[in-house]
């Protein structure tokens, strides 16, 4: 095996165009050198790892000979695939973003940053500038961006924050797709008071449903290609309406009471029927589904938080909804449940088998919740020893440590018992 992947790499090497010149890789050399990266991550198979030195090689043999002061934000846009992932070539390339940001596409610069999580850098290079030169259609991929930051971040920004309602699209579904449904939350964080909050939540709700009224009166009337496209319109914006009718989409989430869940069953066999039932307990809610691969593939993680919190008042809950079957990860694969009754059954055979140490539970809300404005799953939301919601949109995979600080402080701020930090736990046991 080792030998086939060591071929591999050489070839793919050795396959390396070599620029001569110094201008930017064509469309085509872009096209031609992201292949090679797949081809190798095609050939590992189930073995492929991202850590993969063999990977880096490929991907640096790939970028030799890239003159960087001749790319742009689109070519690095479009290389991102490759240095992204290669921890010799990435610092070169951020470096390289940096400097665009100083320039005429300084925008792109710092939505690239964010995008790769470097945001206080990102605000360093949009200072300078601020939303006023931000162009219109571009400003809910900012929306967007902001959404990572943390309500220090957004506060100061607070007044700048609440003029972009004047900017928002009005009448054109397409418009909004992107950042504008995160809008609410962002002043929430941002703490703007509520009265400004919902007058300009209504204002929005308003402004999407007429864009989705006009789309569906141009469904009906463009031609079948448009009229897919516009019935596509429809689709997201209903489903965007919805989520804004929520708590979340309202920015009404974090520090409010948890929104109402109602529990039909869950794998301890417990009398549980809402989050009443667990008040004065730290909840962790982890919304998944057997269906989702980076749900499945987070319980590692989640297991390891259980055992951190084993005898504390800290309870993770797996939180499902009726998906008609559960899709086993052994020769039964997916396999139909005859009715909810049997799907409960079978979700306690596929706990046991995937050594799920916490409790399952079925819901009568769907798991993409729209009170907690999931979208997609994995999504952990975190529930206060008193009932309101401390955190939400987490990812169970996040590094232990940011969890149990953040578990940690709700339990202190209760009163209650708490283990050690990870780095106090880590200490101890060198010691």
């Amino acid at each position: 095996m080792q030998r086939t992947i060591s071929t591999t790499v050489a070839a793919l090497v050795l396959a390396c165009p070599s620029l001569s010149d110094a201008a930017p890789p064509t469309e085509a050399e872009i096209k031609e050198k992201t292949e090679a990266a797949m081809a190798y991550y095609r050939a590992q198979g189930s073995d492929f790892s991202l850590d993969d030195p063999g990977f880096h090689a490929v991907i640096d043999a790939q970028l030799n000979g890239v003159d960087l002061a001749e790319c742009d934000m689109e070519v690095i846009a479009s290389m991102q695939m490759l240095w992204a992932y290669s921890p010799n070539a990435k610092p070169v390339w951020m470096a390289r973003i940096e400097e665009l940001g100083t320039g005429p596409e300084w925008l792109d610069a710092c939505l690239m940053l964010s995008d790769l999580g470097d945001n206080e850098k990102a605000l360093a290079l949009a200072m300078p500038h601020g939303f006023i030169e931000v162009p219109d259609e571009r400003i809910g991929e900012v929306l967007q961006a902001l959404g990572s930051l943390s309500e220090e971040q957004l506060v100061p920004m607070q007044g700048e924050l609440v003029l972009l309602a004047d900017r928002m699209p009005d009448g054109d579904a397409e418009a909004f797709m992107t950042g504008w449904s995160s809008y609410p939350e962002l002043l929430g964080k941002a703490k703007v008071e509520t009265e400004t909050r919902r007058a300009i939540h209504g204002r929005l709700v308003d402004a999407m449903k007429r864009g989705l009224a006009r789309s569906e009166e141009l469904a009906k009337t463009s031609s079948e290609p448009e009229a897919k496209r516009h019935q596509t319109n429809v689709r997201k914006m209903s489903g965007t309406i919805r989520l804004l009718d929520g708590p979340a989409g309202r920015g009404e989430l974090i520090g409010y009471p948890a929104p109402t869940v109602e529990m039909l069953w869950n794998s301890e066999g417990a009398d549980w029927k809402s989050f009443d039932s667990l008040k004065g307990k730290v909840l962790v809610l982890d919304f998944w589904a057997t269906w989702c691969g980076p749900c499945v593939g987070s319980f590692p993680q989640v297991r390891e938080l259980v055992e951190y919190y084993d005898g504390y008042d800290v309870v993770v809950l797996g939180l499902t909804s009726e998906q008609g079957n559960v899709i086993f990860r052994d020769d039964r694969g997916r396999t139909a449940a005859k009715d909810f009754a049997d799907e409960c059954r079978m979700m306690e055979e596929y706990a046991e088998a995937m050594d799920v140490t916490w409790p399952v539970v079925f819901t009568e809300q769907d798991v993409f919740n729209a009170d907690f404005g999931i979208r997609g799953i994995p999504h952990v939301a975190i529930i206060a020893p008193d009932g309101k919601v401390a955190y939400n949109n987490l990812h169970p995979a996040s590094p232990l440590e940011g969890k149990v600080e953040k578990i940690n402080g709700l339990l202190e701020k209760a009163g209650m018992k708490h283990p050690p930090s990870v780095a106090e736990r880590k200490a101890t046991e060198k010691g």
